[in-house]
């Protein structure tokens, strides 16, 4: 028999963690010593490798528990699990590989330079989450080949996308912060690149129709439960819909 702290040694699980396990009812020693120190033995080994074992393949500890209490840890009941076992840890991985890919994605953003703020960080990895969801709100604007056109994208393309509006976004930060009036000059050119922009990315007549609707939407007031994510401020919004105004007036007169 063992104490707790050699039985830790030779299997290198911490005290702490046993005690834990002993804690919620997973790994109990068999014996106490007359000084009432917890004892384990060759029993308790035989049910700390079934429960490393669990562990491992991504089982979490009430999982574990119910196997060794409820299921007696019987292999059938195991085997049973196993598929959709596999499936879950599949996901995560998926999920793994995915916040991964967003690390690289911002990063290389800002090794080229480009400034951030949490509000754009959090809309880029929002877009990249959430680009199912984004891909249906598409369909509900656009085309389906071309909203399919635009999931298609590679990864450095929409990067070269991601970076020209950061480029933007800087400008009417400094518009706004230089109190540039929505009628001048500099800041109808911005929006004039905007404007651009889009129109390399989305055919006239998708654009035209997205901006229609867009328009329509704001004027009734009814706004739709899914929000595209956005990485502009509300004065940001109100500037560039001032800016649109005066251009659109000045093509009037």
């Amino acid at each position: 028999m063992y104490t707790i702290s050699e039985f830790g040694m030779k299997t290198g699980i911490s005290t702490r963690t046993l005690r834990f396990y002993e804690e919620i009812g997973l790994l109990y020693p068999s014996e106490r010593n007359a000084s009432g120190h917890r004892l384990y033995g060759l029993s308790e080994l035989a049910t700390l490798q079934q429960i490393q074992s669990l562990k491992f393949i991504g089982y979490s500890l009430q999982e574990i528990k119910y196997f060794l209490e409820e299921r007696g840890a019987s292999m059938d009941h195991l085997e049973s699990s196993l598929p959709l076992q596999k499936k879950l840890l599949m996901e995560k991985r998926d999920e793994l590989n995915q916040a991964i890919d967003s690390i690289d994605y911002v990063q290389g953003l800002l090794e080229d330079g480009h400034s951030m703020t949490w509000r754009h960080l959090s809309s880029l990895l929002q877009s990249i989450e959430c680009e199912e969801d984004q891909k249906e709100w598409m369909k509900e604007y656009f085309s389906e080949d071309f909203a399919q056109q635009y999931f298609d994208l590679t990864k450095e393309q929409r990067q070269e996308l991601d970076k020209d509006w950061m480029l933007i976004l800087a400008d009417v930060k400094k518009l706004i912060n230089d109190n540039v009036p929505a009628h001048a000059p500099e800041a109808k050119q911005v929006v004039f690149r905007m404007l651009k922009l889009l129109s390399k990315s989305m055919p006239k007549e998708e654009l035209l129709t997205y901006m229609k609707e867009v328009e329509h939407t704001v004027e009734s007031g009814k706004m739709d439960d899914f929000n595209f994510p956005s990485f502009w401020t509300p004065e940001e919004e109100t500037y560039i819909e001032e800016v649109m105004k005066a251009i659109e007036q000045e093509m009037k007169a």
